[in-house]
C-alpha cells in the first residue's frame, strides 16, 4: 500500500504541474504593465486646456512608462464622446482621460443619449483649480459689470452669452449669472474653449465665461476681449489687477466657480496598476518644468493629492455639481 504522504506530495505536484500553463500568464499579465502604447483620451479639440496639459505630461509620462503615449483628441457632444472612448477600453491602464466636471459629472445627467456614469471613473490625480473671468466683446458699449447690470428691466435683444454644451458647468454658471444679474441672456453651445473664444474675440459673441488659463491673460492684454470680472473670492496671481465679479456689483457676493482637470481611468482597473499610474502623477510634479508651466497657467498643482484622497475628492465633487444642476432644472432633460 503506497505510503499517505507519498500520494499527498504526488498529487500536489501533479496539480502545480497542470496549473503552471493556465496560472503564469495570468500573473504575468498583473505584473507587466505597460505592455503596449498607452493612449490619453482628450474629449476636447486641440487647444483646449484639457488638451494642453496632456501634452505636456505625454514626453513625462513617455519617459517613465518606457512605452509610446499618445494623446488623442476626440471632441463633440460637450466632451461625452471622447468619455464614452475611453470607458469603452479594457480596464488595464492602457487609455487614461483627462476630464473635467462637465463631461464626467454633469453631462451624464443631463444628456439622455450618455450611458457612461461618474462613477464608472475613477480619479489618480486632481490637476489644480483655475477660476472663470466673465469676459465681453470688446466693442460692447457696457464698459464695467455695473453698466452691464443697469441695462436689466431696458428692453432691446438680449445679449448672447457662450456656452460649451447644455448642462456644462460653463452653462451652470452663465444660467448663475443670468439669475443673479437679472439680464435676459440668450445661450449659444459651441463645441468648446476655443471657437466659443474666436466668436467673442469676432464680436459674434456679446460674453462668455473663460477659464483663467492658457493663453487668456495675454489675449485680453491685447484687448482682443474685455474682461469684466473673475469668479473668486481674490484676484488671481496670474492676472492680479483684474477684480472679483463681488467687487464689481454687490449682486455676486460669493459668485465664486472654479473648474479643475484630473487623470482618470476606469473604476475596475486592477489596484497596482492604479498605483503605478498615479506615481507617473508624483513624478511630474517634481519636474520644476512642468510645475512652472502650470504655475503660469493659472492651475497650482499643489497640494499633491494621495491616490484615496484623489478618489475622495473626486466624490465630493460630483456631489457638488449635482447641487448645482439641481439648481436649474430647465438644464435637465425633460
Amino acid at each position: 500500500m503506497p505510503d499517505r504522504r507519498f500520494v499527498i506530495h504526488a498529487l500536489s505536484a501533479l496539480g502545480a504541474t497542470l496549473a503552471g500553463p493556465l496560472a503564469l500568464p495570468a500573473a504575468r499579465a498583473q505584473a507587466v504593465f505597460p505592455q503596449r502604447a498607452v493612449t490619453m483620451m482628450v474629449p476636447w479639440p486641440a487647444g483646449a486646456p484639457s488638451d494642453a496639459i496632456a501634452r505636456k505630461l505625454q514626453p513625462l509620462f513617455q519617459q517613465q512608462l518606457g512605452q509610446p503615449v499618445i494623446v488623442d483628441n476626440l471632441g463633440g457632444a460637450g466632451g461625452t464622446l471622447g468619455v464614452a472612448r475611453a470607458v469603452q477600453q479594457p480596464a488595464d491602464g492602457h487609455t487614461l482621460l483627462v476630464g473635467t466636471p462637465t463631461e464626467l459629472v454633469l453631462s451624464p445627467q443631463t444628456m439622455p443619449a450618455v450611458r457612461y456614469k461618474a462613477d464608472d471613473l475613477v480619479m489618480l490625480a486632481q490637476f489644480g483649480k483655475v477660476p472663470y473671468v466673465l469676459c465681453c466683446r470688446a466693442d460692447l458699449p457696457q464698459a464695467t459689470l455695473a453698466d452691464l447690470v443697469a441695462l436689466g428691466g431696458r428692453g432691446g435683444k438680449p445679449l448672447s452669452i457662450g456656452h460649451i454644451g447644455p448642462g456644462s458647468l460653463i452653462h451652470l454658471i452663465s444660467l448663475s449669472f443670468e439669475r443673479a444679474s437679472g439680464l435676459p441672456l440668450t445661450h449659444v453651445p459651441f463645441r468648446g474653449v476655443p471657437p466659443m473664444m474666436q466668436d467673442l474675440m469676432a464680436g459674434q459673441l456679446d460674453l462668455a465665461f473663460l477659464p483663467l488659463a492658457g493663453s487668456m491673460v495675454a489675449t485680453m492684454e491685447l484687448g482682443r476681449m474685455r474682461p469684466l470680472g473673475i469668479t473668486a473670492p481674490r484676484p488671481s496671481p496670474l492676472f492680479p489687477k483684474l477684480a472679483t465679479l463681488a467687487a464689481g456689483h454687490p449682486r455676486f457676493e460669493r459668485f465664486e466657480f472654479d473648474a479643475w482637470g484630473g487623470l482618470f481611468v476606469r473604476r475596475d482597473t486592477p489596484a497596482p496598476v492604479l498605483e503605478r499610474l498615479h506615481r507617473l502623477w508624483l513624478d511630474a510634479v517634481r519636474d520644476a518644468d512642468f510645475v512652472a508651466w502650470m504655475r503660469s497657467t493659472g492651475s497650482e498643482p499643489n497640494p499633491v493629492l494621495s491616490l484615496a484622497d484623489a478618489q475622495a475628492f473626486y466624490v465630493r465633487e460630483t456631489a457638488r455639481y449635482t447641487a448645482l444642476l439641481r439648481e436649474f432644472p430647465d438644464a435637465l432633460p425633460r
